[in-house]
């Protein structure tokens, strides 16, 4: 049995509703990653209720999605979500509803769950512009969702915006952003580009401050993927037994004995089959690392057949 993924590659509660639906329905779903998809051109997972232990959804706008949710309750799947709120505006997420909305519908979902410790908030990426989204903005900014959603998630995950090359290369105009500082991953990109801002002693101090925050609306701040930071601050686990616990002990013990699954380096996950796909989500985040068009997104969603057995 396995946790199905859905998905770090694409909002597929947002925008896949109805494909999402028939692949339940005919009890498989078909995907690529940026490697390929193996000898058949598609890997491919089962979503047979017998051999799937849950579902992991990750998103920034399930409002599309609720109707799928109800279906898996009354069949007694478990389910659990990522759900990232960070009130950006349209030039960095342009394809996210407002603020208030991401977190009414936040509060929806965490209250079709069996306890706040299934859907964790994500403030991710903690993206700093020296001109738009300063420290002081993120600290307010973070103040009022984490009052928000107080009493319905007990953790938040945070990172730093990723250096990645396609995102330094999306950057809207008038930003100058604060990138995850350098390491031995990244020196190729900052020696490529000696002009980045790094994130240094400022931004530890912010995320110092944010854990305060989270700790007054009874939340923990953790760092995903950030190993950096992880003397000073919890590691996250984005999907563990810790997620899937309010659903009882024996599911958990059952996901506590999945094998490690790393999605990147110091990534705590356990193992998941992701059925998203890369240039598929058009929510138009400059930093995302899955996209790398947001005009090629875009098309790929208008273009992409629901009843098909994968996205694209």
């Amino acid at each position: 049995m396995h946790i199905v993924s859905a998905s770090r590659r694409t909002d597929i509660p947002h925008y896949y509703a109805e494909w999402f639906r028939a692949r339940r329905k005919a009890g498989f779903a078909e995907y690529r990653t940026v490697f390929g998809g193996g000898a058949a051109g598609y890997f491919r997972a089962s979503l047979e209720p017998e051999k799937v232990l849950g579902y992991l959804f990750w998103t920034k706008y399930a409002g599309p999605f609720h109707a799928e949710l109800k279906e898996l309750r009354e069949e007694k799947i478990p389910y659990v979500f990522q759900y990232t709120v960070t009130g950006y505006g349209k030039e960095i997420e342009s394809g996210i509803p407002e603020r208030s909305a991401v977190i009414k519908d936040f509060i929806k979902v965490a209250k079709s769950l069996p306890g706040p410790e299934s859907i964790q908030w994500r403030y991710d990426p903690v993206l700093i512009s020296t001109k738009v989204y300063t420290h002081a903005w993120h600290r307010k900014n973070f103040k009022e969702i984490a009052a928000s959603l107080s009493g319905h998630t007990r953790v938040v995950n945070v990172s730093f915006t990723e250096p990645y090359q396609k995102a330094i290369d999306k950057v809207p105009e008038g930003h100058e952003i604060t990138w995850r500082r350098t390491d031995k991953q990244r020196a190729a990109i900052y020696k490529k580009y000696p002009g980045l801002r790094a994130a240094g002693e400022r931004e530890i101090k912010l995320l110092e401050d944010l854990a305060a925050i989270a700790g007054e609306y009874d939340m923990q701040l953790r760092v995903c993927c950030n190993s950096e930071y992880t003397e000073r601050f919890p590691a996250a686990q984005c999907c563990g037994a810790e997620l899937f616990a309010p659903y009882g002990p024996v599911i958990s013990w059952q996901v506590a004995a999945l094998p490690p699954g790393p999605s990147r380096e110091s990534c705590r996950c356990v193992k998941t089959v992701d059925i998203g796909m890369d240039n598929t989500c058009p929510g138009g985040c400059f930093y995302c690392y899955v996209t790398t068009a947001p005009e090629l997104a875009v098309k790929n969603f208008e273009q992409h057949d629901p009843g098909a057995p994968h996205l694209r």
